[in-house]
């Protein structure tokens, strides 16, 4: 392996070593924890705009239930792409100094720099969050401490209250839904998440009809 991807990939044996440590392993470009409930994910998302002598790439953070990947029917045995995940951001996003998006290796002293900030950004912060995290609790939790919880996170916590059966919690995030997002572009997305609700939670929905 030659020039900038060599480099890279010294980045990423670096947090391998170092996340293993915390229970992470690797899978290709990801790092992944499990618990009986969610998966963690950490992700270096090469950009598609790097120089030819160089790699730029971003550290992806996510956690989402695996009640969540079987109610939309994706596999629970293996981590998802962090995309599809029910929380998500960037690395740095939970470091001290939040308006650092990307990094960028051309050769031996900025792979080491770039491993060594990413050490000690992802093991003092961000694998802290992920841990308290790695539960259906927990992302209950943390939604229902944000002011207005985002469509895809509405959608999340509904799936989650319907299957714990906490019909008062559950008619609110309907109605949230409702109310925020049931009109406009995502009106029939809205609407065919309640008819699926409606089918995989059949008792929980019909107590909020």
């Amino acid at each position: 392996m030659q020039g900038a991807d060599k480099y890279f990939l010294e980045v990423h044996k670096g947090l391998r070593t170092a996340l293993r440590q915390d229970g992470f392993r690797a899978s290709s470009q990801n790092f992944v924890l499990e618990s009986a409930e969610c998966w963690g994910i950490i992700n270096l998302q090469k950009s598609r705009w790097s120089q030819p002598d160089e790699k730029t790439f971003y550290v992806n953070v996510a956690v989402t239930g695996k009640r969540l990947l079987a109610f939309d029917d994706e596999p629970t045995d293996k981590a998802p792409a962090y995309w599809k995940c029910a929380w998500y951001g960037r690395a740095e996003q939970f470091g001290r100094e939040p308006k650092i998006q990307q990094w960028t290796v051309r050769d031996e002293r900025t792979s080491a720099d770039a491993l060594d900030y990413l050490k000690r950004l992802i093991c003092e912060f961000v694998i802290p969050i992920i841990k308290r995290n790695m539960s259906e609790a927990a992302l209950l939790g943390m939604w229902s401490n944000q002011n207005a919880p985002g469509y895809p996170q509405l959608k999340s916590k509904a799936v989650l209250l319907a299957a714990s059966g906490d019909i008062v919690g559950l008619r609110e995030a309907i109605q949230s839904l409702r109310n925020r997002f049931g009109s406009g572009a995502v009106a029939a997305g809205v609407k065919g998440h309640i008819e699926k609700l409606r089918n995989k939670f059949p008792d929980a929905m019909k107590s909020i009809s």
